[in-house]
């Protein structure tokens, strides 16, 4: 059984020149908020008057720029325009709409109302990126088939503005787990790869400095081989976090591999980056994580700076991280080595 159709109060509208009693529109599925733009008051009022009787929101401006203004400020779904009008022509109230549209994604259905009928004026409204067009006297009947029709557009850009919503939301997911690590939540392999192409063109071009260090946790398999990986697991989350805490907000930290970190410090030179690095290895050493034969989870760290008069790319600078890293490892761990002597 199906619920009766609504329907609104009968309106009695005037426009110039006459006074039409109205048949009861059918409310609108979708309220609408309509801007019209008429110079002539009694025109305005009465198409306001019938606009508003549909069931739609709307309100009048009485030249172009007052009905900018009032665009600006409260997004206009459907706009009817005079062509002629003081200060501000329709013309260019619709060139700067549709600008306005480009910005902010919002669509406005654009309808000019003018006493030419003429092909040109046609074309030139058209042209200028309006959706209608139709001649005065305005015809109340027409104009109610006409914001119908305009509706159901606006009902379609709607839908699609959301769907883009929705699609720009899932791409930054996507974008987001395909560059985070699951485990550690930090960056990925994949997001240094492609920050450290950006960051190496700005060291070429501008001279910027950075450094790169590679950090290992310390006899690793063996608290793994000891504990299980589960418990490996919450200690490489607890390392990251405290490498997180430690570096500058503008520095970079990425899951390397395994049980390696790499940071990228911006404008830090070879001995900065080492005692920054140093500061890390302290704070991962006070949180006493227990492992095998008293000792706690410790990390060693490689630095290296990238240089353009040598390097050939990132990853020169990471082979000398890492053979830093190695000599960590070799002199004892637990300690931060550089590539070499600073300059």
């Amino acid at each position: 059984m199906h619920a009766p159709e609504m329907t609104l109060p009968s309106a009695k509208v005037s426009a110039p020149g006459r006074s039409i009693e109205r048949a009861p529109p059918v409310a609108p599925a979708v309220p609408l908020n309509v801007l019209v733009v008429e110079d002539d008051d009694a025109e305005r009022e009465a198409i306001v008057d019938t606009v508003q009787a549909i069931g739609h929101r709307c309100c009048g401006a009485r030249d172009g720029l007052e009905g900018w203004e009032i665009h600006k400020r409260d997004h206009a779904d459907i706009i009817l325009s005079d062509w002629q009008m003081p200060r501000m022509d329709g013309i260019e109230l619709c060139q700067r709409t549709r600008v306005i549209a480009k910005d902010e994604g919002a669509y406005t259905y654009f309808i000019f109302m003018t006493n030419f009928s003429d092909k040109e004026h046609f074309v030139r409204g058209m042209a200028a990126g309006a959706d209608d067009y139709f001649t005065k006297p305005v015809d109340l009947d027409e104009l109610h088939a006409r914001l119908v029709s305009a509706g159901r557009v606006v009902a379609v850009y709607r839908k699609l503005a959301m769907q883009n919503a929705v699609l720009r939301h899932d791409s930054q997911t996507f974008f987001r787990a395909a560059h985070i690590d699951a485990l550690t939540q930090v960056a990925n392999r994949l997001a240094m790869d492609e920050d450290l192409t950006v960051l190496w063109a700005r060291v070429k071009r501008y001279g910027h400095r950075y450094s790169i260090a590679i950090c290992d946790l310390d006899r690793f398999k063996a608290y793994n081989d000891h504990f299980g990986h589960i418990a490996g697991d919450e200690v490489l989350r607890r390392v990251a976090c405290t490498i997180r805490e430690r570096l500058r907000e503008g520095d970079g930290l990425y899951r390397y591999g395994g049980e390696e970190f790499v940071a990228v410090l911006p404008e830090q030179s070879l001995a900065e980056a080492g005692r920054a690095m140093d500061r890390v290895r302290h704070a991962v050493e006070r949180l006493a994580i227990p492992t095998t034969r008293r000792r706690a989870i410790t990390i060693s760290s490689g630095v290296a700076e990238l240089d353009p008069a040598t390097d050939t790319s990132p990853q020169d600078a990471l082979r000398r991280a890492d053979a830093a890293l190695y000599r960590a490892k070799a002199d004892g761990r637990n300690r931060v080595e550089t590539d070499r002597p600073p300059r």
